[in-house]
């Protein structure tokens, strides 16, 4: 019986799965009147993500790691990437004392020692480039030009190894020259990476993978393995003592389930790969909630201690480090810190956490588990209601129970990947906020006009949070709620900065491929008509538009906002419910307003798609 009932909910689910469209075009009416359903292909919700079609082979013992991180330690000098200074900071251990700041470009995220040579290396995810800095003349050497949005870099003592996390490539740099030697194609979102030896592993932000590369000679890609089939947010990966396993601390969002609901599909984790078998080991998994009546949010690095007994695990969302055991997983303690922690070091009995939010350095005594120093070593450069704005978005405590932050659906602004069922209105897929505050109203159904209701609607209603303003708060009320809540509007003007991020699909100046622009010439034209509702320069008419004929699975509304194209690229799944994986597919399915691709040729089709891609 229960098992008819799963398929029979399946079923449903799947029947349902074609309606979504991006953009309608029938006008809006309050009370549709009965219509037949229109006959749309189904297409089967992605359950999991795809690995390896073959196992991969099991993996040597690895000698000492180089894990990718906001810090690194070169003999006493500890390096920390500022992001919103755009600098390095250089900390003297020794005396704890900062020794320099150093300007080094835009968005620091990442940075690496290169072995044996007093140079170390940065990220610059805003420039797209690789910064050089000498650390004994503290000065900034090169800027080398390597990708569009670069995650994390390691480093030996010929080549760094930087994740593209724009354009789903690891970039192999030649330090001699600073010019890039090879781009390997990888899976969506690559973000940290661990070197050891000749084995180079990268995580995958939003899917819980794990690709690895063989760099001994001329790099190549061996293969992925699926980690954690519900992983994501998975910033770094770190090698444990015995050189056996690697851990990652993430977040399970419940993939292996039909749909997702926040309160039982959010799973704060350090999942761990075995490399004797290259598998995810189940049994190793370190839940951080399954025995600490504390909530858990964003754990983001790791450190183990020297003897390989302890974990410390940092907690970007609730500004805190749990203390671990590495075997058993029972937490044993949780050490306050800096707001948003993203990184740990730990040397000999000292534990060093970057909190990227208030420009500071937690210094943690390990035998004690006690904080005995905290240095400044920036200023953030940020407007002082958008950095609060910006603590408020990355914090989970006092947000909703500690469990669920803004950032947990949209890291940098960005989305998840996933839809969820929450909603009053149906499933939604999580749309990126990058230039979305200027395209009013808000939400799928376009409910909300004014957006500080739909951000305290969403922490009231979806993340289960008291809100952020005092009294009464009706968001189906017309009453303006600017004002109410200094804390809202800071998160409000934080959310209204997010500008919208360059496409990797342009060419290096800025302009259009041949094949973009022979697909702006196609959506200019009219036929297909595309422009009737994503009309530019916002690409979007600002419309609700009526969708009665179709069916929507847990629909309780037939009116959708058109959604704009712009970013496109970097917004897939497709569709209010997320059930269209790829621009191809939307445009080749049976769906009444977008399936142009029958009266296009293959190569109009592909130069439309690379058009919308470059928006």
């Amino acid at each position: 019986m229960r098992r008819a009932l799963g398929l029979l909910l399946v079923s449903l689910l799947l029947a349902a799965c074609g309606a979504a469209s991006l953009a309608p075009v029938q006008e809006p009416i309050v009370t549709p009147p009965p219509t037949s359903t229109r006959s749309i292909t189904p297409v089967p919700l992605l359950l999991t993500p795809v690995a390896s079609p073959e196992a991969l082979p099991p993996l040597p013992t690895l000698g000492a790691g180089q894990s990718s991180r906001a810090l690194a330690l070169s003999g006493d000098i500890l390096i920390g990437a500022n992001m919103d200074s755009d600098s390095l900071t250089l900390v003297d251990t020794t005396h704890r004392t900062v020794v320099t700041e150093i300007p080094v470009g835009d968005d620091p995220r990442s940075v690496a020692v290169i072995p044996d040579s007093p140079y170390a290396l940065a990220t610059l995810y805003g420039d797209g480039a690789l910064a050089l800095v000498n650390l004994e003349t503290r000065t900034l050497a090169a800027t080398y030009p390597v990708c569009p949005q670069p995650y994390a870099v390691v480093a030996d003592a010929r080549r760094a190894y930087v994740s593209c996390f724009a354009q789903d490539q690891i970039a192999i740099v030649d330090l001699a020259s600073g010019e890039v030697l090879r781009r390997l194609d990888v899976p969506d979102a690559p973000a940290g990476l661990l070197l050891s030896g000749e084995w180079l592993l990268v995580t995958h932000f939003y899917s819980g993978q794990v690709t690895t590369l063989n760099i001994l000679r001329t790099p190549f890609v061996l293969g992925t393995v699926n980690v954690e089939p519900d992983g994501e947010l998975a910033n770094t990966l770190v090698l444990d003592p015995t050189g056996t396993k690697v851990y990652i601390p993430q977040t399970r969002t419940g993939l292996a389930l039909v749909s997702l609901q926040y309160m039982q599909d959010w799973f704060p984790v350090v999942s761990v790969l075995d490399l004797t078998r290259m598998s995810g080991a189940r049994e190793a998994r370190l839940t951080l909630s399954a025995n600490d009546d504390r909530a858990a949010n964003m754990p983001f690095d790791l450190a183990f201690s020297a003897d390989g007994r302890t974990l410390y695990v940092v907690l970007a969302g609730n500004d805190a480090v749990a203390v671990l055991d590495a075997d058993s997983g029972a937490v044993e303690g949780r050490i306050a810190v800096g707001a948003n922690p993203r990184a740990i070091v730990l040397d000999g009995g000292t534990a060093y956490v970057l909190n990227a939010l208030d420009g500071t350095i937690t210094v943690i005594d390990t035998a004690r588990d006690a904080v005995v120093d905290t240095l400044q070593v920036t200023e953030p450069q940020l407007d002082a209601q958008l950095l609060l704005g910006k603590t408020l978005f990355n914090r989970a405590d006092g947000m909703s129970d500690g469990s669920i932050s803004c950032a947990t659906c949209h890291y940098d602004g960005g989305m998840d990947r996933r839809t969820w069922i929450n909603f009053r209105n149906g499933p939604r897929n999580t749309p990126a906020l990058h230039g979305a505050a200027s395209l009013p109203p808000y939400h799928w159904s376009g409910d909300m006009v004014e957006l500080h209701d739909s951000i305290e609607d969403t922490i009231r209603n979806v993340m289960s949070g008291p809100g952020l303003i005092e009294g009464d708060f009706d968001a189906t009320v017309d009453r303006v709620d600017a004002g109410r809540s200094p804390d809202l509007d800071a998160l409000v003007a934080y959310v209204a900065s997010l500008a919208l991020e360059p496409s990797p699909y342009r060419q290096p100046d800025g302009t259009l491929s041949p094949s973009a622009q022979r697909g702006m010439e196609l959506f200019m034209s009219g036929s297909p008509d595309c422009g009737r509702c994503h009309a530019p320069p916002l690409y979007t008419d600002l419309q609700q538009h009526n969708l009665a004929g179709a069916a929507f699975s847990m629909e309780v509304t037939d009116s959708f906002d058109t959604p704009t194209l712009r970013g496109l690229w970097a917004s897939a799944p497709y569709m209010h419910d997320g059930v269209v994986q790829t621009l191809g597919e939307l445009l080749s399915r049976t769906d009444p307003v977008h399936s142009v691709a029958g009266d296009l040729t293959a190569q109009q089709l592909d130069d439309l798609i690379a058009f919308l891609n470059s928006l």
